[in-house]
């Protein structure tokens, strides 16, 4: 059996089959000149990024100002661009592999930081998919990425983090809207990822409490619920691997 694509493009793709999961998908496409005029002029911010890798490495936010100028922030660097011909070519030469497009999404802040939320979720072999840990990850000063390791930045409760945020919804509502859309994402993937047992879900919640999902990744950093105080959600999710 040939090895199953692992690239954000084919997960996306298969999420996004489903007209419930569509809705929570921020519009993805590969990378290209076309694709990036396209996706300014549509959206005004927008997020390139590789097609496969991990970890925030390569992620970069492209903002449309009002005098018509693009800021590229990479890292904790901004730069500033007059007209979009001159902005790709700076991204031109800036990717060097297989790149795609993203609609960015305006995470919710705490602290003045945009944060997400990882979600685990975790099947034993023969029984129904469980969401077994949910936190926040805070970007790092002055970085867009939420990876801790990259950005410097911290975990949080996820009760925590959106009672000290900015977002305007209610947090019961959203707490259990991830719990089902992460639920109905894992059943969709492992129609295609047959034997996967678990899934980390990389979602976001914008201002106005609407929940996203970002990215789904196969082999999910655990170490990420260690850095909680309370350790329960570590411990059920090491009991699904067994």
């Amino acid at each position: 059996m040939s090895k199953k694509s692992e690239s954000k493009l084919t997960k996306y793709r298969i999420l996004r089959a489903s007209s419930a999961l569509a809705k929570r998908l921020p519009r993805t496409r590969p990378f290209s000149k076309h694709g990036f005029y396209e996706y300014v002029r549509r959206y005004g911010k927008v997020i390139a990024k590789p097609i496969s890798g991990s970890g925030g490495a390569g992620v970069i936010l492209i903002s449309r100002t009002d005098s018509g100028r693009y800021e590229v922030h990479r890292g904790r660097h901004k730069r500033k661009f007059r007209g979009k011909k001159k902005t790709y070519r700076y991204l031109r030469r800036k990717i060097s592999r297989r790149y795609l497009l993203q609609r960015a999404i305006s995470l919710a802040r705490v602290g003045g930081r945009p944060f997400d939320v990882r979600v685990m979720v975790q099947r034993k072999s023969g029984s129904d998919w469980h969401v077994t840990g949910m936190l926040a990850k805070v970007a790092g000063k002055g970085y867009i990425i939420t990876n801790i390791k990259r950005s410097g930045g911290y975990v949080l409760p996820l009760a925590s983090a959106l009672s000290g945020s900015n977002m305007r919804g209610n947090r019961a509502h959203v707490i259990s809207t991830l719990r089902q859309v992460a639920l109905a994402a894992a059943k969709r993937l492992s129609t295609y990822y047959t034997s996967q047992r678990v899934f980390g879900f990389d979602m976001g919640v914008d201002k106005n409490g609407k929940v996203w999902i970002i990215e789904a990744n196969l082999r999910p950093d655990i170490s990420l619920f260690l850095k909680l105080k309370d350790k329960t959600m570590y411990r059920r999710i090491l009991s699904y691997r067994r």
